[in-house]
């Protein structure tokens, strides 16, 4: 049974999802759940969508941060795949929807997002789950994402 099956099962798994989802939901995006919560709900959900659907979710999770957080979190994406050797589109928007195909694109090559968004001290490469969100605006992208994927799949539009 995967993990889309689980969270349309109902059960104890299925709460714990909707608690993730209503804790995004109604906090600041970057807050409310440890950076570990964030990394395990990211990694389990977000391959077991097809892109389409992953690009859906990260264009609503993006949505949710204001312009300005959108503009820094381009400035530091830039910053970081660069860093990381990572090749991005030469113009990279903050606009919900560009902005949410190129990380649909990153996340194609599993763990490449995750390392570009990495602390400054996580090794490309490693899982980087102890600094893969020492930025408020990567912890918010990565928790929406998952949350979007979530909620979307629970309302039945994964399926």
């Amino acid at each position: 049974m995967g993990i889309l099956d689980e969270l349309l099962g109902g059960g104890a798994r299925q709460r714990d999802y909707q608690d993730f989802v209503n804790r995004y939901e109604q906090g600041q995006p970057s807050e409310g759940y440890s950076d570990q919560e964030v990394v395990d709900r990211y990694r389990e959900v977000a391959h077991a969508v097809p892109p389409d659907q992953y690009a859906q979710a990260a264009q609503e999770a993006l949505a949710r941060l204001s312009p300005e957080e959108r503009a820094a979190f381009v400035k530091m994406l830039q910053e970081r795949a660069q860093a990381r050797g990572a090749t991005l589109p030469q113009q990279v928007g903050s606009d919900p929807r560009g902005l949410g195909q190129v990380l649909t694109d990153l996340h194609q090559k599993p763990g490449q997002l995750r390392d570009i968004l990495g602390g400054a001290d996580a090794p490309a490469g490693s899982s980087g789950t102890t600094s893969v969100l020492a930025s408020p605006l990567a912890r918010a992208a990565l928790a929406g994402i998952a949350a979007m994927v979530v909620k979307r799949v629970m309302r039945g539009s994964a399926s």
